[in-house]
């Protein structure tokens, strides 16, 4: 069979393992076999709707059994998915959806009837409740939820003959929202072949019996890091992902004692969430088998603290960081093959990374900063219906055409990436360059007693821009003027005396995504606003 789809990829693994365990949710598991009849059933629905190939079908689902089946069903009749937060609040869904010809949106059952009443009738909602017939007591709780029904039930949709529709490899396969941390959403596509390529390198990682490999997926479907590496590098090999609707502690230590979690994805305050319950740690770690970090700046203090637990408890498994972008999805990895301590890992195989110096316009050198770039087949179709950005957002060097990241770094003699910060991020202090991450970073590891930091500038009249400092005490650690001073001390010791911040705010959290990265839009909004 040639692989051109999504779901072709998938259904040579099912044709492959049709018995092996494929998706657990909760305490539900679903065989490769029964997932296919899932996708099969969704996909006659799909067709019941009218829903033609090169549609688009707005999905706003939590990581649940549907969120998977509609992914590769809407694939499977050459539609396109576009996976949007399910939180999202209904004056922000009908903004996403004006953007896109939408006629159909699949929501959870508790939110349908609050987007039915911001959307035009032009627009079909249907609700899905993720424990209809697995858990009777959760099922009638988000039905309540929900209030009363306006919706189209996805239960009890019609079916019809659903045909597998000819999609081609470059075609649209997925539209996920970016950049709304810090501004305007955009829309990328990214087409079968990023998927799919993503997904097919995945397990060269790993190299376990797919029989032992269950990955424990908390990260969202409308999340390039969760939809391809949670979701399609274990299904496209005959390997299982554990679904949780959402990130809870409790939860994902009981699924990794049981033996149901023992490859893991996540942010850096996933696995602080995990390390700081004295539940997590126990014989049961020696079925860990690896654990990627990213999406955020990883100390190397909590990779040191996680590698020893492993250790200690006689798992090989140690944890890496890796780097992507939703238009590029994954593309470099450290991993047990190879890895250097401080880099984001090596580029994938056909994937080309650059590091391009912002002043000459000129590939760098090796060691040299600048923005990171990335070509190969992994990268974005584009920006949807933004012509403009799509020119800005693209640059060919050499014959190749690489993706401006927006990500400073660097690259060393062996290849190795180095991230530092968002261009964005990045500040002139005196007219010179200056990375947040480094305060940060000296911070974490030197002061035992702050749990979280964030470093961020502020304009200057004299120095162009000055750092402030926020950080969480651990919750042992009373003394707030004796952290400061300790943090200066420290920060004084290693870095250069323009890296002193201004101010350092002492806060009891700091505001994060729904994935538990840093969100510093809501910083500005609901915390720094506040101090001034």
């Amino acid at each position: 069979m040639i692989i051109r789809s999504a779901y072709d990829q998938f259904r040579e693994a099912a044709k492959r393992f049709p018995r092996n365990e494929c998706v657990r949710f909760e305490n539900v598991t679903y065989s490769y076999k029964k997932v296919e009849k899932g996708i099969e059933e969704a996909a006659r629905k799909l067709t019941a709707l009218g829903i033609q190939p090169g549609e688009v079908v707005a999905v706003a689902l939590p990581n649940c059994p549907e969120s998977v089946f509609l992914f590769y069903a809407i694939n499977y009749i050459g539609a396109t998915s576009y996976n949007i937060h399910p939180l999202t609040p209904p004056e922000g869904m009908a903004k996403f959806l004006s953007k896109v010809d939408v006629h159909f949106l699949i929501a959870l059952r508790n939110n349908a009837n609050s987007f039915r009443e911001y959307l035009p009738s032009s627009i079909a909602v249907i609700s899905v409740n993720p424990y209809y017939h697995r858990n009777a007591i959760k099922s009638l709780f988000i039905q309540k939820m929900g209030g009363k029904e306006k919706c189209l039930p996805y239960e009890t949709l019609k079916e019809k003959e659903a045909k597998a529709a000819n999609v081609l490899p470059q075609d649209d396969c997925v539209l996920l929202n970016t950049g709304g941390t810090n501004g305007e959403p955009k829309i990328v596509r990214l087409s079968n072949r990023a998927i799919n390529y993503t997904a097919s390198k995945g397990y060269d990682l790993i190299q376990q019996d797919i029989r032992t490999i269950k990955m424990l997926t908390a990260i969202p479907l409308f999340h390039a890091f969760g939809l391809c590496m949670g979701v399609h590098t274990p299904l496209s090999h005959g390997a299982a992902t554990t679904l949780m609707l959402k990130f809870n502690t409790k939860e994902a230590i009981k699924h990794i004692r049981k033996g149901r979690a023992t490859t893991i994805i996540g942010v850096p305050a996933l696995y602080s969430a995990l390390l700081s319950k004295s539940s997590f740690y126990g014989h049961w770690l020696k079925k860990q088998i690896v654990a990627w970090v990213g999406g955020d700046t990883c100390p190397e203090t909590l990779l040191q603290k996680w590698n020893q637990t492993m250790e200690k408890y006689g798992s090989t498994a140690r944890l890496f960081e890796g780097y992507g972008m939703t238009e590029t999805t994954i593309t470099h990895v450290n991993c047990a093959f190879y890895h250097k301590k401080g880099s984001i890992g090596l580029a994938f195989p056909d994937i080309q990374d650059a590091i391009l110096n912002l002043n000459t316009g000129k590939l760098a050198a090796p060691m040299e900063g600048g923005e990171i770039l990335i070509g190969g087949p992994s990268l974005m179709n584009g920006y949807y219906n933004d012509p403009e950005l799509n020119e800005r957002s693209f640059v060919d060097l050499n014959g190749i055409r690489y993706f401006r990241t927006g990500d400073y770094g660097y690259k060393d003699k062996d290849g190795f990436l180095y991230l530092k910060n968002r261009l964005k991020r990045i500040v002139k202090i005196g007219g010179e360059t200056h990375c947040p991450s480094d305060v940060e970073q000296t911070v974490k590891e030197g002061c035992p007693f702050v749990k979280e930091a964030f470093c961020y500038g502020v304009p200057h009249h004299k120095k162009g821009h000055i750092f402030r400092l926020a950080v969480v005490l651990e919750k042992s650690f009373k003394n707030s003027t004796l952290a400061r001073e300790l943090i200066n001390e420290e920060i004084s010791r290693k870095l250069a005396p323009s890296f002193l911040p201004e101010r350092i705010l002492i806060v009891n959290r700091l505001p994060r995504t729904i994935i538990g990265k840093v969100d510093p839009k809501a910083f500005q909004r609901e915390i720094d606003s506040e101090m001034d």
